[in-house]
């Protein structure tokens, strides 16, 4: 009996799951969203002053934060929604994403203020940025 059983499981072929572009989209809006939130949330907490931070505080990064937040948001329900602008403008979030860090980096390297935090925080939102638009972008070439 139990060979039988043993015989019956190994020839079950496993479940294919099929991964589409519709899923792949939605786990960049979902990306997109919770990061776009979270930027929101904790820039307006400094912003507002229900948050000092302990460590030195750039304000001008901080708005950019907030607003970019706010433009993720906005991007990640596009993508959600299958708004074609919205890849366009994906990558100019990455775009201001990438360029802001590496400013960031130059500032630190030439010796001014700047939060590690704040460095790996770019660098975090950079990344994630990457992986949402490659998700979106994944086989939209071939068609």
């Amino acid at each position: 009996m139990a060979k039988k059983k043993r015989a019956q499981r190994q020839a079950a072929s496993p479940i294919e799951v099929k991964v589409t572009q519709q899923k792949r989209d939605r786990v960049a809006a979902i990306l997109a969203i919770m990061l776009g939130l979270l930027s929101v949330i904790e820039g307006g907490r400094v912003l507002l002053g229900l948050w000092v931070p302990d460590y030195p505080v750039l304000p001008w990064l901080v708005w950019y934060n907030v607003a970019l937040g706010v433009v993720s948001v906005m991007v990640g329900v596009g993508i959600w929604m299958e708004n074609e602008k919205s890849r366009g403008l994906a990558l100019n979030i990455l775009t201001l994403h990438a360029i802001v860090f590496v400013g960031l980096f130059a500032l630190k390297q030439t010796g001014q203020t700047v939060a590690m935090k704040s460095l790996f925080a770019m660098l975090f939102r950079t990344f994630t940025w990457i992986v949402i638009y490659s998700l979106i972008n994944w086989k939209r070439q071939e068609r």
